[in-house]
């Protein structure tokens, strides 16, 4: 055997090696729950005394739970990992159980006062007992806090104290890159690594400059990922430092629980389709704030419409005008205000913003398309 196919051969294995490891821990990953068989057995008791008769014995359903009844109602969904459960944090699981979909206009009534915390955690271990094991692990990678335990008494992971020649890298940076639209480098968590950011990506530094590697950072020990706490924080910063007057507000009724950030193009479907349903969120608590984004930019089928909507003196009514959910004419787009339409569009590209409708919570969390309003209530409420 010459030394090249023995070579080839042993590259091969190694490839066959590494797949069947990366196989086996995602199947010990997945198989890793937060619960136990006590509290599976403890759950299907609650679960068949409080939850069967709507839900089915082993989380089924209903048939046809996709679609209303005759009073516009959704039926009880399956809880066995086929429908959108497993799209939802354990605290909002919780919520949703506790406080019932009465506050949101559904019809499943609450617990809270019938089961305690423990007894609904052990209800939401039986139901998820039934989730195949992909589907587990796709709620974990979703949810990292319930998937990556934090490591015991953690050591401090604060950003060392050091003097790195952050000049050097940023002239290193405008070198390579081209531009010089990136961010100072500043130190991260890791000892020698340092973050810049350059439109909606983030890069990371070695402390001498000379490699940069783009991506996400994440801190296994904590569960968390570093990358997307300081791309929410990022979001959240430049939406809040635009005027309230250079956005289009549908305030709460009532008291305000939160504040939902929408970047919508009156050319999109399913922006049209929120629309059509902000009063729920509006009744819930909800302030929505929208702001333009022309999809294609000035060459973007919506973009002449959304500034005839900021010129508008009825931007409100203006908008729902041009979303055909009202009747009415719109103004000409040649006024000073129609500039903030190609702001909004930079705003976006800046944060990452490659769709529409876009939603972004109080806590820079990105919520991509259109949700149900019932569902989207319970995201925007439960942080």
């Amino acid at each position: 055997m010459s030394s090249l196919v023995a070579c080839k051969i042993s590259r091969y294995l190694s490839r066959i090696v590494l797949l069947v490891g990366l196989l086996l821990a995602a199947q010990v990953q997945a198989q890793n729950r937060w619960y136990d068989q006590a509290d599976i057995d403890k759950g299907a008791t609650l679960y068949k005394q409080n939850c069967a008769a709507c839900h089915g014995p082993n989380g089924e359903g209903t048939a046809d739970w996709k679609k209303t009844d005759a009073n516009g109602n959704y039926p009880p969904p399956p809880l066995n990992g086929t429908a959108h459960t497993w799209h939802h944090s354990k605290k909002l699981l919780r919520s949703t159980i506790s406080e019932g979909g009465a506050r949101l206009g559904g019809l499943m009534p609450g617990f809270k006062g019938k089961l305690t915390d423990e007894e609904i955690d052990a209800v939401i271990a039986f139901f998820q007992s039934k989730w195949p094991d992909e589907v587990y692990a796709n709620w974990a990678g979703r949810n990292t806090g319930n998937g990556i335990p934090p490591i015991a008494n953690p050591e401090d992971n604060s950003a060392p104290e050091t003097a790195a020649d952050t000049t050097r890298m940023t002239q290193m940076l405008k070198s390579r890159l081209g531009s010089s639209r990136f961010s100072e480098p500043v130190e991260s968590p890791v000892n020698g690594i340092f973050m810049t950011r350059f439109g909606s990506n983030y890069g990371y530094l070695t402390e001498d400059g000379r490699y940069l590697f783009i991506g996400n950072l994440i801190d296994l020990q904590q569960g968390k990922n570093l990358t997307d706490i300081s791309r929410r924080r990022t979001a959240i910063d430049e939406i809040n430092a635009i005027a309230a007057a250079d956005k289009i507000i549908f305030p709460a009724i009532g008291a305000e629980k939160a504040v939902l950030n929408v970047f919508t193009d009156t050319s999109c479907p399913y922006c049209k389709q929120l629309h059509s349903e902000i009063s729920f969120l509006q009744q819930a608590g909800i302030s929505v704030h929208y702001l333009p984004y022309p999809r294609g930019g000035r060459q973007g089928p919506g973009y002449q419409v959304l500034r005839q909507v900021w010129c508008a003196e009825d931007r409100a009514r203006a908008l729902t005008i041009a979303k055909d959910l009202d009747s009415g004419e719109l103004p000409p787009g040649d006024c000073a205000s129609a500039a903030f339409v190609d702001a909004g569009y930079a705003l976006g590209n800046r944060i990452g913003v490659t769709g529409t409708p876009s939603l972004y919570k109080s806590n820079g969390e990105n919520i991509e398309g259109y949700v149900p309003y019932r569902e989207l209530i319970q995201k925007v409420l439960n942080d």
